[in-house]
């Protein structure tokens, strides 16, 4: 089966994205957020859209374009430290560990991706 992409997922190519993604434990406490920026660099809907950081790490999301949204104009600072002025997109995920988190070291983690499809607020 071709890998045919939605005019909005290929409309997303070089956009510029602030990414939010909260964590949350099997018993739905949070367990961290993080904020991230990039460039989307990839596009597709089997493996995602991924983005191309500042520091040249790249971050795959999901392929769903629910919760991308534009962003308001401004100055935005990463988890890390880093800032990206007026980027293109808005993008919150909710992430939900779905794995026992008493499972042996090294056993892979599940991890379920909650899109936010309601705008996220800034200021």
């Amino acid at each position: 089966m071709a890998n045919i992409l939605s005019p909005e997922l290929a409309a997303l190519m070089d956009s510029s994205a602030v990414v939010g993604l909260s964590y949350f434990d099997v018993d739905g406490a949070p367990l961290q957020q993080r904020m991230l920026a990039g460039t989307v660099v990839r596009v597709t809907v089997k493996d995602g859209i991924t983005l191309r950081q500042a520091n040249d790490d790249e971050f795959t999301l999901p392929s769903s374009v629910a919760p991308w949204f534009i962003a308001p104009k401004g100055d935005y600072r990463t988890s890390d430290g880093s800032s990206i002025s007026n980027p293109d997109y808005l993008v919150t995920w909710n992430v939900h560990r779905c794995q026992d988190k008493d499972k042996p070291e090294g056993e892979h983690q599940w991890w379920e991706w909650v899109a936010n499809t309601t705008p996220p607020s800034v200021g």
